[in-house]
């Protein structure tokens, strides 16, 4: 399996050329919530990708994505963590991405999360930053209560913390909400959690 990664990170980066090339997603996350097996693993695929694009002469630049609310310590129950242990790890980062969700880490007003959100995991080091995927959903879930109307507070929020932050950009993962309807769903799915993030309805 690891070899089939580090074959199709190279097919993906000399075919499709990208701007940046993730390697990892929300690697703070899979170490805090999966066996330390899990994990070593990331590290040791993603450290072992990172080498053959360099043999292959790539330029590519590479990053992982770190989750922000781990980061803070929202769903550890605990104070602000930040991500030293994913700079060590994955050494090979030119840019540092960031996944984001923090409805559902107990926000529930957008503008009270603080103005350096974001820029605070990068004190120290000056990586430039990329959201590469969150939001805010527009309709209430459980115990998140939401709307459309907070969702577009969330998203002048976020382009405050972007530009607190000097972030290179932001992806908005979904345009879309998801059309739940059309899907099977297995029991327990967290998708219902991430429907409807998009900008416009299904």
């Amino acid at each position: 399996i690891q070899r089939e990664y580090r074959e199709y990170v190279l097919a993906l980066d000399s075919i499709v050329r990208p701007d940046y090339l993730g390697l990892a997603a929300e690697t703070n996350l899979i170490r805090t919530a999966a066996p330390d097996s899990v994990y070593q693993a990331v590290v040791t695929m993603t450290n072992a990708a990172a080498a053959r694009l360099d043999a292959a002469g790539s330029a590519t630049p590479r990053y992982v994505s770190v989750q922000v609310e781990v980061a803070w310590g929202r769903f550890q129950g605990g104070g602000y963590v930040g991500i030293a242990r994913d700079l060590t790890d994955f050494p090979f980062i030119d840019v540092l991405g960031l996944s984001s969700y923090p409805y559902l880490a107990g926000f529930a007003d957008p503008d009270s999360l603080p103005l350096d959100y974001y820029a605070r995991l990068d004190a120290g080091h000056p990586l430039p930053l990329l959201v590469v995927e969150g939001g805010w959903t527009s309709l209430s879930l459980g115990g998140v209560v939401s709307s459309p109307a907070t969702q577009a507070r969330y998203i002048h929020r976020q382009a405050q913390l972007l530009d607190s932050a000097r972030a290179l950009a932001v992806f908005q993962l979904t345009f879309a909400d998801l059309d739940l309807a059309t899907l099977t769903l297995p029991p327990g799915s967290i998708l219902p959690l991430f429907a409807h993030l998009g900008v416009v309805d299904s």
